[in-house]
């Protein structure tokens, strides 16, 4: 998910650049699209000099990218690859002396609460996210993240509610694998299979969370076995996350999962 924040941000910064910078990078962009038509349109005469000036417009366009998200260095980008390292109480350190006021705060206290449930500090973690909320009503990832804060403590009504709300807000279709498992721990296996195959092709680049949902799906009668090799290389993620929330009625649920693709695996010897 942390990649579906990163690329997110980005998107996000530009309107937050300075002025000088957005209007360097609106005159080198303009400059490019006419060199590169005098490029490829213009007479032999010109085509070259033009390409050759159209190659430097793209190398100062990646430094004009760099020096507009100058501020990567801060403490919530440096938390951000803590994060993505699973180096959780760095991350925590770093999040938890920023202000939480403005727009780009909420994105820190989203990134805090994630941390915090990954640290099982349930109370901080509510705390933090709904205090984004407060920020930004509609941010689908703190929307999102309250959701799968409520599927780790076993609340899968309220994370069903919370990641509709993030579906309807423009969270992406990877979101629809966690709405998928909580319909299937309340029991409601045919919103459960619709939403666990909708989601099957954003799980591609996912292998262990591919397997938690062939897993579902086969046990809802509308999907195969999952294949060896993915319980094999995957099934030490899914004892780690029970032991992480060992407890919860979740971590629970994931003992008895792995217990289960780890009799799978000996069966298949």
């Amino acid at each position: 998910m942390m990649v579906w924040q990163v690329a997110r941000d980005l998107t996000r910064r530009l309107p937050e650049w300075d002025a000088p910078a957005k209007l360097s990078l609106t005159i080198a962009i303009l400059l490019l699209i006419l060199l590169l038509g005098v490029g490829f349109l213009g007479s032999e005469a010109v085509r070259f000099p033009a390409r050759i000036g159209a190659f430097g417009l793209l190398v100062t366009i990646q430094l004009l990218f760099l020096w507009g998200n100058r501020r990567d260095a801060s403490p919530y980008h440096q938390a951000q690859q803590h994060f993505i390292a699973h180096d959780y109480q760095a991350a925590r350190d770093l999040l938890e002396p920023l202000p939480d006021a403005g727009r780009a705060s909420a994105d820190a206290l989203v990134l805090l609460g994630n941390t915090y449930r990954h640290l099982s500090q349930f109370d901080r973690a509510h705390a933090a996210l709904a205090r984004a909320l407060e920020i930004k009503p509609q941010h689908d990832l703190a929307l999102f993240s309250a959701g799968k804060l409520n599927i780790v403590q076993g609340e899968y009504t309220a994370a069903s509610e919370y990641i509709e709300r993030a579906i309807k807000a423009g969270a992406p279709e990877i979101v629809r694998f966690d709405l998928g498992q909580a319909r299937y721990l309340l029991g409601q296996n045919t919103e459960a299979a619709q939403q666990l195959t909708a989601a099957r092709s954003a799980l591609a680049d996912d292998p262990a969370q591919l397997l938690l949902l062939q897993y579902y799906l086969c046990a809802l009668g509308v999907g195969d076995v999952p294949a060896e090799n993915l319980m094999r290389e995957n099934i030490e993620h899914w004892r780690g996350e029970a032991r992480k929330y060992s407890d919860t009625p979740y971590g629970a649920h994931l003992s008895d999962l792995a217990n289960e693709l780890g009799l799978a695996c000996l069966d298949n010897r």
